[in-house]
């Protein structure tokens, strides 16, 4: 059971990182990585808040629930790697104001909407 949870939240999050992706670059145009820079910082507010939501209802099934939502979903769809590669080709494209925005902005912020939605999920 633990796989089929975790190939289904990993296949949604997939889907809904390529289309929000998609969508974000249809929608503005800009040499930021914007849809990356949106995608991983809504996926840290959405960890957060299900890490909140757990803490608070230990009566749900927390352990399917985070295979589920936390490592499959969020995990597909949130991705380190398109960020660094993006912050590295900004870097070497001589963007080098958005390469530091990006490298400096998407931890802090990460970390900074996690802890909101931890705090949301908490309440």
């Amino acid at each position: 059971m633990s796989y089929l949870l975790l190939a289904l939240g990993g296949a949604l999050g997939a889907l809904c990182r390529y289309h929000g992706g998609r969508i974000i670059h249809r929608c503005i145009t800009t040499t930021f990585p914007l849809g990356t820079f949106a995608i991983n910082l809504s996926g840290s507010f959405l960890l957060g808040l299900l890490a909140g939501l757990l803490g608070r209802h230990p009566g749900w099934p927390v352990e399917d629930l985070n295979l589920l939502f936390g490592i499959g979903f969020c995990g597909a769809y949130t991705t380190f790697s398109s960020f660094a590669f993006e912050t590295i080709q900004l870097w070497r494209q001589a963007q080098r104001r958005h390469a530091i925005v990006n490298l400096l902005a998407q931890p802090l912020l990460g970390g900074c909407v996690a802890w909101l939605g931890l705090l949301i999920g908490s309440r």
